[in-house]
């Protein structure tokens, strides 16, 4: 009983992860081959996954972050300032908004909304024909709409990342100015000196990591789908809950990796 239960979570975990891993390397070795043909038609797939991905989604990222800068930065302060400074409210700013909320809060906003969107987008794709229609043309499909949409999620994912939390460090510093009477200076001082290498590398490598894991499951689960339109909706949803379960699983893990490091 504790084998087969053993065997079953094996499987779920690292079965299904083999074959993302395997799925992304299909991906690189098209782009290796390919490259540098098509390189005009795969620029504009690009920007337009950049804009709807980026562009689009920053009318709800950007203020959500200045909320979420405001609401968890006035809180920290309100409760910590008067145990061990400001120096303290900084370092716990860094660890939570930096290191951890932004970071998971950009890949569960964009795998709600521009996973979904390249899973259906895909399955009705191959429902269609189109992707057979493209090998007809001698247009490598992997090459042309799955390697450009994964580029264009990992530049819009990190840039939008990077614009949310910097715009949630602004709106921070001016809450706790008006509610707390920290001046900006005092409050972006104590933040840069404890702002580390580590906190930046951590931050960046989770935009690069999600930017990969989330676009490249979408994709897996959308190119999954058979015959019937009924499926659409069905490979979506293992889509959007797989790349929430991984997400999080490599967030876990380079949490892990990086306080090792240090």
């Amino acid at each position: 009983m504790v084998k087969s239960f053993l065997e079953f979570i094996f499987n779920r975990l690292f079965g299904k992860l083999y074959n993302y891993i395997s799925f992304l390397a299909i991906i690189i070795l098209s782009f290796i081959r390919n490259l540098p043909a098509g390189t005009k038609s795969v620029r504009k797939v690009i920007y337009k996954q950049i804009y709807f991905t980026g562009v689009e989604a920053s009318r709800i990222s950007i203020p959500i972050g200045f909320l979420m800068g405001i609401v968890v930065i006035t809180q920290i302060t309100s409760f910590i300032k008067g145990l061990g400074g400001i120096n303290l409210v900084s370092k716990i700013i860094i660890v939570s908004l930096i290191r951890e909320i932004f970071p998971l809060l950009m890949a569960i906003i964009l795998i709600a909304r521009s996973g979904t969107a390249i899973s259906s987008e895909l399955a009705l794709m191959k429902i269609n024909n189109e992707i057979k229609s493209l090998s007809a043309l001698n247009i490598d499909p992997m090459y042309y709409l799955i390697f450009s949409r994964i580029s264009g999620f990992i530049i819009s994912f990190t840039t939008i990342t990077i614009f949310a939390t910097a715009t949630s460090i602004f709106s921070g510093a001016l809450s706790i100015y008006f509610f707390q009477k920290v001046t900006p200076a005092d409050f972006y001082e104590n933040f840069f000196m404890n702002l580390n290498v580590f906190d930046i590398f951590l931050f960046l490598s989770k935009c690069f990591t999600f930017g990969i894991i989330i676009p490249t499951i979408c994709c897996f689960h959308g190119l999954s789908v058979q015959k019937s339109t009924t499926e659409i909706p069905q490979v979506s949803t293992k889509a959007v809950m797989n790349s929430f379960f991984y997400v999080f699983l490599l967030n876990v893990l380079l949490d892990f990796m990086v306080l090792i490091w240090q």
